[in-house]
């Protein structure tokens, strides 16, 4: 006799919402707002990454599950990621994860325990509203920019709260909600790629935030987006709060017994690099080189053979500094060829990142109305577009939050040509339906 089907958690509504979006949308379609980096991986990241597999071969790390590498991984990264962000970190307080969204279900899963419910930006990564679903952690609310906030209840006896530097599809900074809270999670979703005034404002950021404290704060990072290496999902958690160190220890005990060596060696690039690019911009000359010197120190002293080179560190720098022009100049065209489109002002430029989600200029009162107007659009015109639906929350929230104001994202990393192409593509798909609607 066959099982009874269980009864599972439902989607949340930015995912549930994401098959009416799609309804009939060719996969092989344009789009304008990938979730992804598209600026490809600079050849050095690739380079060393070969040699760090080569050193894991040598080492004996691919037929094992847990070698003393693994320790001194986890042992220099909390050197590096204390360094980086201003406050001291133990090696008990770290914890590599496959992606900041295995980190962002770990968290979850323990704050389900604490009875406590969270507080997310709105806009954020669609995991942290699917995610807590399936434990069930409850969404007290979400807020805006400014700080505002829409209840949405959650009944919790604590409070977490969720920010995010930059915020993940604004690119800007969010100010924090004026709440309570028990519990913050910080996650660090773009460090590269800010235009050059403010190069390191999410450094900056960061380390105000956490003010020398990690007790109550669980700190995510992931070079998946800045390095343009998604696929390889490695990711850093990093927390004060011991016993939410060792929870997520044992909830990933019984489904590996170790971290793919790789995805550590990576983090430790990409924090090596994220302190090589402060010494970068340095004004004096000789910075970079004594910045190189000890971080070469530090991996000396934990017994970690894969640092880079001074001269694959000035590589990778060097390609983001690129990378960030890249970006730069696509928010140029953007704000050129978006005139009359899309509300797209300076002060909406990324801080870090690729991402933004300006106003669309389109009378869509509802968010019904948004929802049909993308998918007709998807439809006919062969172009994806990605509401603000898509981003957390639920149609009360954003109508609390951002009424009246039908938002789309923008990805700046992908070819400047491609860009020109979807805007004058989604100009000639609005131009179009206008006409069409002014007919009825």
């Amino acid at each position: 006799m066959a099982l009874p089907a269980p009864a599972l958690p439902a989607d949340a509504p930015c995912v549930a919402v994401y098959r009416d979006l799609r309804d009939g949308v060719a996969r092989s379609s344009s789009q304008i707002g990938y979730g992804y980096n598209l600026y490809p991986i600079a050849p050095a990241t690739a380079r060393h990454l070969q040699q760090v597999l080569k050193a894991c071969l040598r080492d004996g790390r691919m037929h094992e599950y847990g070698t003393v590498h693994d320790e001194r991984d986890r042992a220099l990264a909390a050197t590096l990621a204390g360094q980086y962000l201003g406050v001291t970190v133990d090696e008990d307080q770290v914890m590599f994860c496959a992606g900041a969204s295995e980190g962002i279900g770990l968290v979850s899963r323990y704050l389900t325990a604490c009875d406590a419910s969270m507080v997310l930006p709105a806009p954020c990564y669609f995991a942290f509203e699917q995610t807590p679903r399936r434990h069930p952690l409850a969404i007290a609310g979400h807020y805006r920019g400014d700080g505002a906030v829409h209840w949405s209840g959650g009944g919790a006896s604590r409070t977490a709260v969720v920010e995010i530097l930059p915020n993940g599809v604004t690119g800007t900074s969010f100010r924090p909600p004026s709440v309570q809270a028990d519990f913050r999670l910080l996650d660090l979703v773009f460090q590269a790629g800010g235009h050059d005034t403010e190069r390191h404002l999410v450094a900056d950021h960061a380390r105000t935030a956490l003010a020398g404290r990690l007790t109550d704060t669980a700190v995510l990072m992931t070079p998946s987006k800045d390095l343009s290496v998604p696929g390889l999902r490695a990711g850093l958690l990093i927390s004060g709060d011991t016993a939410l160190i060792g929870a997520a220890r044992d909830d990933v005990f019984d489904r590996t017994a170790s971290a793919n060596p790789m995805a550590g060696q990576l983090v430790l690039l990409y924090l090596t690099v994220l302190l090589m690019a402060e010494a970068a911009h340095d004004p004096d000359p000789r910075a970079f080189t004594r910045r190189h010197a000890w971080v070469r120190a530090q991996y000396k002293r934990h017994q970690v053979a894969t640092c880079p080179t001074e001269s694959t560190c000035r590589a990778i720098t060097g390609h983001l500094d690129r990378m960030a022009g890249h970006f730069t100049e696509a928010f140029r065209l953007l704000t050129h060829h978006g005139a009359g489109l899309l509300q797209v002002s300076d002060d909406m430029r990324p801080i870090a990142g690729y991402s933004l989600l300006p106003r669309l200029n389109a009378d869509l009162p509802t968010a019904d109305d948004l929802v049909a107007w993308v998918n007709t659009v998807g439809r006919r015109f062969d172009l994806k577009l990605n509401p603000s639906l898509l981003f957390g929350g639920d149609r009360a929230s954003w109508n609390s939050l951002y009424p009246g104001e039908p938002r789309i994202r923008v990805n700046l990393s992908v070819p400047h040509p491609d860009l020109v192409r979807t805007l004058d593509l989604l100009r000639t798909a609005r131009r179009e339906l206008d006409r069409v609607g002014a007919k009825r």
